[in-house]
């Protein structure tokens, strides 16, 4: 429990709160009372706000300040409004830099090293255990990627499971998808030749959270599935040329996929973080980058950090390198674990694959209510 020991009203107004292991820190007055959790704020049952920003006082300012029992902080506001805090909540919820490093959700980066832990599970376990589901989701939310095994070799099944770790999103390649060999393909996906690691469909915004794939049958020799951490090339990248890392990060290249029925565009950056520099995202697919909208200079110099990621993507230490058997579907975060193939040889066997787009915050929730189902507080 984190108690609160004092609480003092700043000159600049904001609030600062003291705790009895000796540390502080600072809240803002319009922070804290559009985190009010009071009845008159937010609903009871549902707890979404019941009142709009501009219905808080322009000129905001705190009237008195004390520590009730619990204790809480309980502050009166300049137009009569009380609030209470517990010491708990503030103390989770402080804005420090110090904490707010420790909330963030950091990576496990990876390379071909993990073969000998990849996160595998059984599906007919998963389906009877939500502890085993809980386990597998954990890893595969921190590594970008996940095997399932014994998925059932019938056509559909890959958005059965789709449908049970989110919602299967249906595009213009229909709800699900094969993969494999065919005449005249609109896309290479559907030849023989290899692959290089991709993220798909970066051509839409947004682009797919998450791809499926699901091996129905394997006998061609070839078509050994490669899988690289996009965010552990990315850091690379960052660590050995910062200069070419925020080219990436800031200048946005056009993708775009067409066929008959089909015009697809979008404008992304290869690498994406947030504002304190953690990675959220990485779309790279060579096959689908249309043109880069950017003045000459900056242009010139954008392609050699282009080249510099795409050689990096290239290492033989960096690619995860195995086969899948038919019930084998492996899951994979599609902005940041990049996937291909090797060649395979349809004339001396048959090589099917059936894949479907689900969207990552969809599979987020299932591992949140898992843990909340599971680990209640």
């Amino acid at each position: 429990m984190s108690l609160l020991t004092t609480t003092t009203l700043q000159a600049d107004g904001t609030i600062l709160a003291t705790w009895a292991d000796g540390h502080s820190a600072s809240f803002g007055a319009y922070w804290l009372r559009d985190n009010c959790r009071c009845a008159q704020c937010r609903h009871p049952g549902n707890g979404q706000k019941l009142y709009q920003i501009v219905d808080l006082p322009a000129q905001l300012s705190v009237r008195t300040l004390s520590l009730v029992p619990g204790p809480s902080l309980e502050v009166i506001w300049s137009d009569g409004h009380a609030s209470a805090y517990g010491g708990d909540w503030l103390a989770a919820h402080q804005l420090g830099s110090t904490a707010r490093r420790a909330r963030q959700v950091k990576p496990v980066l990876w390379d071909q090293r993990i073969a000998a832990d990849m996160p595998v599970a059984s599906w007919p376990a998963l389906l009877a255990d939500p502890a085993q589901e809980l386990a597998w989701l954990e890893r595969y939310t921190a590594l970008g990627f996940g095997l399932l095994k014994d998925v059932p070799t019938t056509p559909g099944a890959v958005a059965e499971v789709g449908d049970r770790l989110g919602y299967v999103r249906i595009t213009n390649y229909g709800r699900l998808f094969d993969v494999k060999s065919v005449p005249n393909p609109t896309n290479l996906a559907y030849t023989a030749v290899a692959l290089g690691v991709h993220s798909d469909n970066p051509y839409r915004h947004p682009s797919p959270g998450v791809q499926l794939l699901h091996c129905l049958e394997a006998e061609a020799p070839g078509g050994d599935t490669l899988l690289v951490d996009g965010f552990a090339a990315a850091e690379l990248l960052r660590q050995q040329d910062l200069a070419a890392f925020e080219l990436l990060r800031t200048v946005p290249m056009n993708f775009r996929y067409a066929d008959a029925q089909t015009d697809l565009r979008a404008r992304q950056t290869l690498i994406s973080t947030d504002r304190e520099g953690v990675l959220k995202a990485v779309h790279f697919n060579n096959r689908s980058a249309d043109w880069l909208d950017a003045p000459a200079d900056v242009a010139e110099a954008w392609y050699q950090a282009y080249r510099q990621f795409a050689q990096l993507l290239l290492r033989d230490e960096l690619q995860l390198v195995f086969r899948l058997a038919p019930g084998d579907c492996v899951v994979m975060q599609n902005d940041r674990t990049l996937h291909g193939r090797t060649a395979f040889d349809p004339n001396l066997g048959r090589r099917h694959l059936q894949g479907c787009y689900i969207d990552r915050d969809a599979m987020e929730s299932r591992r949140l209510v898992l843990r909340r189902t599971l680990n209640p507080a």
